[in-house]
C-alpha cells in the first residue's frame, strides 16, 4: 500500500468547531475530470463563509474571505465559464448566489421557488443551473428540482416536483450528453431527466432504485455508466437505459455495504486522479483515509467494476477523528487537497523517499504509485538478498 504524507494544513483563520464542507480548483477546465494548474482553492464552511486560498501555502488569499454567502451555505460549485472565474453557492435560505473570484463581489443571485437547497449543478457554456431541495421532516414529502437558463433566472425553466420525495443529494451532468442531468436522493431513488424535453413526465428518462438512500452518485466518467453511494455505505454500478426499446440494461453490479472489504466506516465520495477512479473510504476512529483504486474488468461483463485494496493510497492521519469531507487532486503538483469537520485543508504528497523522477507532462500520479510498488518490490527483494539487512523489518506490510 502506498502513502501520502501531510506537507501542509491550515485552519484558515476560521471560528472554533467549524466544518469545512466543500473543497474545489477555480482553474480551467481541461477536459470533465482535469483542471489547468490551480491559481485559487475555494472552500466553504459552517461559518457561512466562502474563502479563496492559494494552493501551495493553503492561505488565505488577501481579501479572500467572502462572508455570509448564504445563510446556512450548503453547496459550492464551479460555474465554469470560459476563464473560470465565477463560482457559485447556495442554502438553506434559498438562494444560488454567483461570486467573480478576482474581485469577491457577487454578481448573479436567482431566488429558489423552496427554501432549503442540498445540491447545485452548473454548466456555464450550456447556460445551465440546476438545484435540489431538502425534505426537513420525516416521512416522505416533496423534494423537488428546479432547472433555470442562466439567460433569463426570473423563472424555472423547468420543475422536477414529482420525482423526488427526500433530500436531493447529489446532481450531475454527463459532459458528452449535455441535457442528461442525473439526481440521487435519500429517498433511495436515481433518476436520470433529459433537460430538454418541457414537462417532467416527458423529461423523466430513467428511474434507478439504489434501495437505500443514496449519499452521492454520478457518471463512471468517461462511460455513461452510474454510480451510487448509500448512506449506509453501500456501493452498486448501473447502467444508462439505453434509447433502444428492445435493448436490454445489464444487471447491476451490487457490491452492498463495503465497510469490511475496503476496511472503513464511512465512504466520503467517488475521486478521480487523472482518468483514473478511487474510492475514497475513511476510518475516523484510526485516523486515516484510503483511496481504493476502482477499474471496470471488461472481460468479466459491462458493469463488473472491481476495486483494489493492495493497492490502495493511505492519508495517514488524515483529519484526526473527525470525518474528511470533500477531497480534490492537483495531477500538476500531484497534490491532494482534503477538507474535514475538524475546520482544517490538508495537503497531501507521495511521500519523498517514493516519490520518481519521471517527466510530470507523460506521467500521471497514479501511474507513478503503480511504478513506485514495483519499485519497492525490488528493494525488498534486494535486502532479502542482502541476508542481514533482511532482518531489521524495515518494509513490514502496513
Amino acid at each position: 500500500m502506498a502513502s501520502f504524507t501531510k506537507s501542509l494544513s491550515s485552519d484558515l483563520d476560521l471560528p472554533p468547531n467549524s466544518y469545512i464542507y466543500k473543497i474545489l480548483s477555480t482553474a480551467p477546465r481541461q477536459n470533465p475530470l482535469t483542471y489547468a494548474i490551480p491559481d485559487q482553492l475555494a472552500v466553504i464552511s459552517s461559518d457561512d463563509s466562502l474563502r479563496f486560498l492559494d494552493p501551495v501555502s493553503l492561505k488565505v488569499l488577501p481579501d479572500g474571505i467572502v462572508k455570509n454567502v448564504n445563510h446556512s451555505v450548503t453547496c459550492l460549485e464551479r460555474v465554469d465559464d470560459p476563464h473560470s472565474n465565477i463560482v457559485a453557492t447556495a442554502g438553506r435560505d434559498g438562494l444560488i448566489n454567483f461570486w467573480d473570484k478576482r474581485v469577491r463581489n457577487k454578481v448573479v443571485s436567482i431566488q429558489s421557488p423552496k427554501k432549503l437547497i442540498s445540491s447545485l449543478v452548473c454548466n456555464d457554456p450550456k447556460n445551465f443551473v440546476a438545484i435540489g431541495i431538502e425534505n426537513p421532516d420525516d416521512g416522505p414529502g416533496v423534494s423537488p428540482i428546479f432547472v433555470w437558463d442562466q439567460r433569463n433566472v426570473q423563472k424555472p425553466q423547468l420543475e422536477l416536483v414529482e420525482s423526488h420525495t427526500d433530500t436531493v443529494t447529489d446532481l450531475q451532468l454527463h459532459p458528452d450528453l449535455p441535457t442528461l442531468l442525473l439526481s440521487s436522493s435519500t429517498d433511495g431513488l436515481i433518476n436520470i431527466f433529459d433537460t430538454s424535453k418541457p414537462d417532467e413526465e416527458d423529461a423523466l428518462y430513467q428511474v434507478i432504485n439504489h434501495r437505500s438512500a443514496v449519499a452521492r452518485a454520478g457518471f463512471m466518467f468517461p462511460t455513461t455508466n452510474i454510480y451510487a453511494m448509500g448512506t449506509d455505505e453501500t456501493i452498486s454500478f448501473y447502467a444508462l437505459q439505453s434509447q433502444k426499446e428492445d435493448e436490454e440494461e445489464p444487471a447491476p453490479r451490487i457490491m452492498g455495504d463495503v465497510r469490511k472489504q475496503l476496511r472503513c466506516e464511512y465512504l466520503a465520495k467517488m475521486h478521480w486522479i487523472g482518468d483514473e477512479a478511487f474510492i475514497a473510504a475513511g476510518q475516523h476512529s484510526e485516523k486515516y483515509l484510503d483511496l481504493v483504486p476502482v477499474h471496470k474488468n471488461i472481460s468479466a461483463g459491462p458493469l463488473q467494476y472491481e476495486y483494489d485494496i493492495e493497492k490502495s493510497v493511505r492519508l495517514s492521519g488524515a483529519h484526526g477523528e473527525e470525518i474528511v469531507r470533500d477531497l480534490f487532486t492537483d495531477v500538476h503538483s500531484e497534490t491532494t487537497y482534503t477538507c474535514g469537520e475538524d475546520g482544517f485543508v490538508c495537503a497531501w504528497k507521495m511521500a519523498s523517499e517514493e516519490s520518481m523522477d519521471v517527466d510530470d507532462e507523460d506521467e500521471g500520479m497514479p501511474e507513478k504509485i503503480k511504478n513506485k510498488e514495483k519499485r519497492k518490490e525490488k528493494k525488498e527483494k534486494r535486502k532479502l538478498e542482502g541476508g542481514e539487512s533482511s532482518k531489521k523489518g524495515r518494509y513490514k506490510p502496513y
